[in-house]
């Protein structure tokens, strides 16, 4: 049997058809026997007993048990105590199990039930007066009947279908309450896996900002001190040691400019990570770092290029990277940088040459592949430019190129977007 319907539990509706049943039989009985009876609708079959009313009544009443439970089960059982009580002269019983045949049916029936006893109940508002003018003949029966259909008929579709109108709004604004929590939840679930995306690619970025600021100045720190005490040479001595001053001051600056960056509260106007130091105009400070260390460099950048702040950046920083890796991987020899705007385009290329023995048969530097693990790194020098240039949709290249009999170039390429000149609002511009 099926459970019973919660949905239109309602102050003043009983959850059990029990109480209903009970009710009924209890009110049924004492109306019949203090003698409150009304005509019958039709004329009983002749010979119809006067105890008819019991059996009718008990029936009805077990009908009335499955009001909540199962309707069809109730309008089946009931309505055949209704047509019994019709035809024997039930009198009372038949208003009060018609009434709650409508009633029952139109508020706790499945939508299309419900409709059906709305129907039921209308078309009832017109045969009852006709077949009780038939009946009993003349105009004073058919009216009378007509304010029976109206107890009986009328006034249970008006009330319970107020009841179950209001019931449909209300499961309507808990089914609205519901998915708005849902909606709420998922709001929140999705704000905090962009939170836990956005602190990831803040760590991500940086990382990158303290490899490629911070390590860079130190390795040119390192590899400076190196190249001047190898060589023994008390001029080069003092500018090694004020170019590793210079360094160490740059790359204290450079963390100073992070720790503010980390401290500042977020704005509009707030400055990304990626552009907290470097640019175009310190290329040349650059390449000075790298001849202290020992590798001649060639530094060719057109003059008066002009392009936006987290361009410049980036710039500086592949710049960088690709000068450490060559005075690491490949000492003392020549660096040529190359830097040109051309189709909305910055394009950047870092060669330097490489020794003959650092070349093995894969094609692959021999420091880079880790055949000197004293200069060897772990690859993320090279991973952090290719996140660069992809931060700024351009591209990003590094490998082998031009081997022939003065030995192999280790060459990286990048170009990045600069946009047209309306879409540069800040800008750095080299004279």
């Amino acid at each position: 049997m099926p459970a019973p319907n919660s949905r239109y539990s309602l102050d003043g509706v009983w959850e059990s058809g029990i109480a209903s049943a009970v009710g009924y039989l209890l009110g049924g009985s004492v109306l019949v026997l203090i003698g409150v009876n009304g005509a019958d609708l039709v004329p009983p079959l002749p010979g119809a007993p006067g105890w008819a009313w019991v059996p009718v009544l008990l029936l009805g009443c077990i009908g009335l048990v499955f009001r909540r439970r199962s309707v069809p089960v109730m309008l089946a059982v009931t309505g055949t105590a209704v047509v019994a009580s019709m035809l024997l002269g039930g009198g009372i019983i038949t208003y009060l199990l018609l009434f709650e045949l409508f009633y029952a049916g139109i508020l706790f029936g499945s939508p299309q039930v419900s409709r059906a006893a709305q129907t039921a109940a209308v078309a009832g508002v017109v045969i009852l007066p006709v077949v009780s003018g038939l009946s009993y003949g003349g105009w004073p029966a058919a009216f009378f009947g007509l304010l029976q259909a109206v107890l009986i008929c009328l006034i249970p579709l008006w009330w319970a279908g107020s009841v179950r109108r209001q019931s449909d709004r209300a499961e309507q604004e808990r089914q609205r309450a519901e998915t708005e929590r849902l909606r709420a939840e998922r709001t929140e679930e999705l704000a905090e896996l962009n939170l836990r995306v956005a602190v990831a690619a803040e760590r991500s970025a940086m990382a990158r900002e303290l490899h490629d600021a911070i390590a860079g100045h130190l390795s040119a720190v390192a590899l400076q001190s190196a190249a001047a005490l190898a060589a023994g040479n008390p001029d080069l001595d003092r500018r090694v040691l004020a170019q590793v001053r210079t360094e160490s001051v740059q790359a204290l600056r450079e963390m100073r400019s992070m720790i503010d960056l980390l401290e500042a509260d977020d704005g509009p106007d707030a400055v990304p990570l990626d552009t907290a130091s470097g640019g175009l105009d310190q290329l040349a400070a650059l390449a000075g770092s790298a001849r202290l260390a020992g590798n001649p460099v060639d530094l060719d950048m057109e003059p008066g290029l002009e392009v936006p702040v987290l361009v410049g950046s980036t710039c500086y920083r592949i710049v960088q990277e690709a000068l450490s890796n060559a005075v690491r991987h490949a000492p003392g020899r020549p660096v040529t940088i190359r830097v040109r705007e051309a189709e909305n385009l910055l394009d950047i290329s870092i060669r330097n040459a490489l020794p003959r023995e650092s070349v093995p048969q894969d094609g692959v530097p021999a420091a880079a592949a880790g055949v000197d693990p004293c200069r060897s790194g772990n690859g993320s020098g090279l991973r952090n430019m290719s996140l660069r240039a992809g931060a700024l949709q351009g591209s990003f290249s590094a490998g082998i190129a031009d081997a022939g009999e003065d030995g192999a170039e280790w060459l990286v390429q990048a170009l990045l977007p600069v946009g047209s000149p309306a879409d540069r609002p800040l800008t750095q511009e080299i004279h």
